[in-house]
Order: structure tokens, then C-alpha cells, then sequence
């Protein structure tokens, strides 16, 4: 009895399982479908580009040295405001104002001596005249007094080679700003051998900065001049900062294997809340449509293969558009008609935003579209059910 008991049990816990699942199928076998369908609906859609790059002054001067010597005063820190003309350091070469004593000193000799040879020379000059001097005598007289005018020239610029270097040795700010760098330390030699050393880095104004941002080559042609962006920075991630494009260079950058160009934003700072080398997440806005007729994204990637299958599966006929180049290279839609007819049609594409993609021509808010399609020799498909909303 007890056996007994025990067998009906386990057929029992195999069959009802068994038979609730067939009745399941029966039951729901008419309201699955291959494909879900939608009709186009219309929404405002506003399409972005997103892209990232850094902060920077718009006018910013690295200010150097055209002398070599070592760092004897520093006048200034990171953060100072300067005036044009301010002195930011002292070097010392090791001469100092030697070198212009000693050019002074050569042209008032160099001086002394034309002002005696001037005189000499004008005396001989009249002796030449009366006929009491003999011609070679006074051209001689005449070169040794040509000699002494260029000595005084030679002096003069020697002098001026000296002051300059020795002016060289005070570093001064070119330009009022603010010192946003300041690369050398008391003590520290400085070499200019080659090129001037960099030693500080001045940025004239941060209340108007700008941001050079990376786009790829897929998106440049969607950006204009006087395009509005948003950018978040990583020290204010929920605060956004508005922009504009100012500039769209030609020249290329790789990046990864992506061919970038460079654009820039034009950045308002005026509270100096933005500081140079931020990195900036940037979102252009480069197209609007309002009231757009619009169709979900995926409807764009059927895949022909998969349509031809459900047809069969389904004994609809389906007529595909010709495959030539013109066509591979248009944009395309699968539609249905009249409940028994796949069709591929051409459609003409707008603003993309998010999900959706506006139609501009090709389909009207009445044509039935297909958004989404599943493999009848899928194993285990997943089905989708009925129609959907957009």
C-alpha cells in the first residue's frame, strides 16, 4: 500500500508540471510573434555630440631667459597677479654690471681719442687746402679719423650688447596676468645654450578661458561655429558650465587609431572657478527638431536574412529593395503591408537623440514599421509580443 502510495506521488509531480506547460503553450501559441512592429510617433529631439579635452587660458605666456646663471631673487609665487614690466627674478651670471663698466669705460676712451683725432684732423685739413700739406699725408690723416669714428660706433654697440645682457639677468612680465606656473626655485641654474628656459608661465586673464576638445572625424561634420556645449568638470561634477564654439582647426590628431580634430570652446570664468588643465566632459549640441516624426534606432538595424526566414515562417511575401551601390549607401526601413506584405522601403534621416532617430521622408505616422526581429531558427528564442509604443 505504501508502494502504491509512493508511485502515484512521483507520476503525479512529472505529469501536472508536464500538463500545465502544454496547456501554457497551447494557450499562448497564438499571441506569439517574430517580429513587434510600431508606427512612427513624433517627439522634440535634441542630438548631441559628447567629447572630452582640457581647459586652458586664452592668452597664456611662458616667459624665459635669453642668459644663462643662477636664480638669486625670486620676486614672485604661483597665484601673484603681475603688471607689465614687473621684475619676477634675478639671475646672476657671475659678470653682473662688469661687463657694462667695462664697455662704458672703452667708449668714453673710444670717445676721447676721435675728439683729439677730430681736431688734429681738421687742422690738417686746412693745412691740405692752403697747399701745405701733401695729398698722401692727408689721407692717411683722413683714415686714422674715419678709424676713430668707427671705434666709437664699435664701443657703443658693446655697450648696448653689455646692458642688454645685464638687463637680461632681471626677468620682467611681458603682460599684466596672473603667474599660473612658476617652474624654477631659488638657487637653481639656469642654462639658455641652447633656447630661452622656461621659468614662468603667465596667463593674462582667467576670467575668459577656453577648452580645446577632441571630436572624431565621424562627428566634425555635424560641428559649427557658434554651436552651444555643456561641461561638466571632475571638481564640480553636478555643476555644468555653458560654451560656445569658437574655432574648428584643420589639423588632425591619432588618438587610439582615431583620427580627432581639435575645436574650441569659448568659456566664461568670471568667479575664476575653472582653473588651466581641468579635464572637461563636453556635451555639442548640434541639432534640434521639434515635433519630429520619429522611429526607434533599432528599427535601422533589421537584419535582411532573419526577415527572409519569419516570411517563410509566416507565409508572408517580402520584397527587398535592388542591392546596387546607390542603395547599399541610402538608409532603410522594413515595413508592413496590408498584414501580408514585408517591404523595404527608403527613408531619409534626421536628428538623432538617444533612442530615437527623426524620418524626414519615406514613412508616414501611419505606416506600420518593424522595430525588432527575432531568428525562427534561434535556439530558445526570446519572443517579443504584439505591438509596441515608440
Amino acid at each position: 500500500m505504501k508502494h502504491t502510495k509512493l508511485l502515484v506521488t512521483i507520476v503525479a509531480s512529472f505529469v501536472i508540471p508536464v500538463g500545465s506547460y502544454i496547456i501554457f503553450k497551447k494557450r499562448t501559441a497564438k499571441k506569439l510573434q517574430w517580429y513587434t512592429t510600431a508606427k512612427p510617433n513624433r517627439k522634440d529631439l535634441t542630438q548631441y555630440i559628447t567629447a572630452a579635452g582640457r581647459l586652458q587660458a586664452q592668452d597664456q605666456i611662458t616667459v624665459g631667459s635669453l642668459v644663462a646663471g643662477r636664480i638669486i631673487k625670486l620676486h614672485v609665487d604661483d597665484n601673484d597677479f603681475v603688471k607689465k614690466g614687473q621684475v619676477l627674478a634675478e639671475l646672476d651670471d657671475g659678470i653682473g654690471y662688469s661687463a657694462v663698466k667695462k664697455a662704458k669705460a672703452s667708449l668714453a676712451q673710444a670717445s676721447a681719442n676721435l675728439t683729439y683725432i677730430e681736431s688734429f684732423y681738421k687742422r690738417q685739413k686746412t693745412l691740405h687746402e692752403s697747399g701745405q700739406l701733401a695729398k698722401d699725408t692727408f689721407e692717411g690723416y683722413t683714415k686714422d679719423y674715419e678709424t676713430a669714428q668707427a671705434q666709437v660706433l664699435l664701443s657703443e654697440g658693446s655697450l648696448e650688447i653689455a646692458q642688454k645682457n645685464y638687463n637680461n639677468l632681471f626677468i620682467k612680465a611681458p603682460e599684466d596676468g596672473i603667474i599660473i606656473s612658476k617652474k624654477v626655485d631659488l638657487g637653481q641654474m639656469v642654462t639658455a645654450q641652447f633656447e630661452a628656459t622656461a621659468l614662468f608661465v603667465i596667463a593674462k586673464n582667467l576670467q575668459n578661458m577656453e577648452a580645446e576638445i577632441d571630436i572624431d572625424e565621424s562627428d566634425i561634420g555635424l560641428v559649427k561655429i557658434g554651436q552651444d556645449a555643456v561641461f561638466t568638470v571632475d571638481a564640480f561634477p553636478q555643476k555644468p558650465f555653458s560654451s560656445k564654439i569658437k574655432q574648428i582647426n584643420y589639423d588632425y590628431r591619432v588618438i587610439e587609431n582615431v583620427v580627432t580634430y581639435a575645436i574650441i570652446l569659448d568659456v566664461d570664468n568670471p568667479k575664476l572657478t575653472l582653473r588651466p588643465g581641468m579635464t572637461t566632459n563636453v556635451d555639442i549640441k548640434v541639432a534640434q527638431a521639434e515635433n519630429a516624426l520619429c522611429i526607434p534606432n533599432k528599427a535601422l538595424r533589421i537584419n535582411k536574412t532573419i526577415l527572409n526566414r519569419i516570411a517563410k515562417k509566416e507565409n508572408l511575401t517580402i520584397q527587398a529593395l535592388p542591392e546596387t551601390f546607390e542603395t547599399k549607401s541610402k538608409d532603410s526601413l522594413w515595413i508592413i503591408e496590408d498584414k501580408k506584405a514585408i517591404k523595404q522601403v527608403h527613408v531619409i534621416l534626421g536628428v538623432a537623440s538617444g533612442k530615437y532617430r527623426q524620418i524626414i521622408s519615406g514613412v508616414t505616422p501611419d505606416t506600420v514599421i518593424i522595430v525588432e526581429a527575432l531568428d525562427p531558427e534561434r535556439e530558445n528564442p526570446v519572443f517579443s509580443m504584439g505591438k509596441m509604443k515608440v
